[in-house]
């Protein structure tokens, strides 16, 4: 990474990095959402150091590209939440956390068997950032990650079960589609990746009289945040920051876990591939079909809502503590209700 001499306005970078292969959690709009929540509910301190990391008044962070992924500029915190999804990932087992299908609760801030999952990072991430003598390299690269792992770690099927992938091995079939969106999820992963979001928030935004189809691309994002602060009380938030990561875990587990959702199937101790298989024995193998119904996504679409407006607090929460010396607790954002 480099800083640049150059400066492009948010909007010509952000078209940019949004044309890079897919994010695979949340999709590019959710993780979009979780960190533009989070930055509104910033200190003023914790903006002045993210702007000064990030070089977003005199320059911006240029990412040299890997793999297949070409030259990155980042300019803005919201986008720069994408950068862990680019392939090759930097950090490919802090996406998830894997447990034994038997495993009835996330108990420990210990990731299973002594390897690496969205725990470790977080933790190895917010280390780095609160560490001045780290060179800006680090740290930028620390704050853009733990944006990322914050949001991975509310979405339920990130902590989940190894062999199907989190759901990625199980085939979905969709009747009808997400709102009006175009999306077409053709793995239960993606039907929570995207579909559930589009389906509920941000079809909202689309119902809205103000709605134009001529936004740019990330301007629904901004609008779905409107939303999530206008509706979330300064005592809620409050509420919401309590706990640690593993607990944050443990709640998406629980969701993991509901029968509703279709992911697995309760057997003795144990939540199975399916009622015939304890598990996907290689993920090459023939996929389970599961069929998705609107009831489905109108039941779940405002619980993945919650979910990522937990994660945009939590994160905000994290970072003021982490940059704002004198930072003690959420106050009150000035379009945020008592």
């Amino acid at each position: 990474m480099r800083i640049s001499l150059g400066l492009f306005v948010s909007a010509l970078l952000a078209t940019f990095v949004i044309s890079n292969p897919p994010a695979k959690a949340w999709g590019t709009f959710g993780h979009l959402t979780v960190c533009e929540l989070a930055y509104r509910n910033f200190t003023p301190t914790t903006r002045a150091a993210i702007t000064e990391l990030m070089q977003a008044q005199g320059g911006r962070i240029w990412v040299e590209g890997r793999g297949k992924l070409p030259d990155r500029w980042y300019s803005a915190f919201n986008v720069g939440c994408l950068e862990e999804d680019g392939m090759p990932r930097r950090h490919p087992e802090d996406h998830f956390i894997n447990v034994a299908r038997n495993v009835p609760a996330i108990e420990s801030a210990t990731c299973p068997r002594d390897g690496d999952c969205i725990l470790s990072g977080i933790g190895r991430d917010l280390t780095i950032l609160k560490d001045s003598s780290r060179s800006r390299e680090e740290r930028v690269f620390a704050l853009m990650a733990l944006g990322h792992w914050l949001g991975d770690i509310h979405q339920p099927l990130h902590i989940s079960f190894a062999d199907d992938r989190g759901g990625n091995g199980i085939a979905a079939a969709l009747k009808g589609k997400c709102g009006t969106a175009s999306v077409r999820p053709d793995k239960l992963h993606a039907v929570w990746d995207n579909c559930l979001l589009e389906a509920g928030l941000f079809e909202r935004v689309r119902q809205r009289g103000d709605f134009k189809k001529g936004w740019s691309k990330n301007t629904i994002t901004y609008r779905a945040v409107d939303t999530l602060q206008a509706n979330t009380t300064l005592a809620e938030e409050r509420a919401m920051v309590e706990g640690d990561p593993s607990a944050w875990a443990q709640e998406s587990y629980q969701i993991t876990l509901d029968p509703g959702v279709l992911y697995c199937v309760k057997v003795g101790e144990s939540c199975n591939y399916s009622a015939t298989q304890p598990m996907l024995a290689k993920y090459t193998d023939p996929k389970r079909e599961q069929p998705i119904s609107q009831a489905y996504l109108a039941r779940y679409a405002p619980i993945a809502q919650d979910r990522v407006t937990r994660a945009g607090y939590r994160l905000a929460h994290l970072i003021n503590s982490a940059l704002d010396p004198a930072y003690t607790g959420p106050v009150r954002n000035r379009t945020q209700p008592l």
